[in-house]
């Protein structure tokens, strides 16, 4: 028995743009939350405060991690199917 191989670069480039949709998605969230937070104009002091500033802090951090992965991601998904799509295009040019 062999085991047959298929990339369905299409639905792989489709997967990529719906985390990129997730990813808008959850920044939106969040920026929602940081507005309400701000509008009300409460000044915070002591442990809650620096408990509040440094989770705010660690959640800002893994955003932008969150960005630059779904750049790079993009950017991978884009190059493997444009290279698989010239490999097919090539093959069929070998073989008609």
């Amino acid at each position: 028995m062999t085991a047959r191989y298929v990339a369905d670069v299409e639905q792989i480039l489709a997967l990529v743009d719906r985390a990129h949709i997730v990813g808008a998605t959850i920044e939106s969230a969040i920026a929602d939350v940081e507005r309400e937070v701000n509008d009300l104009g409460i000044e915070w002091e002591g442990e809650a405060a620096e408990a509040h500033r440094s989770k705010h802090e660690l959640l800002r951090q893994e955003l932008n991690d969150m960005r630059t992965a779904l750049a790079q991601l993009g950017t991978l998904a884009r190059g493997a199917h444009d290279r698989y799509r010239a490999a097919v295009d090539h093959n069929k040019r070998m073989w008609p």
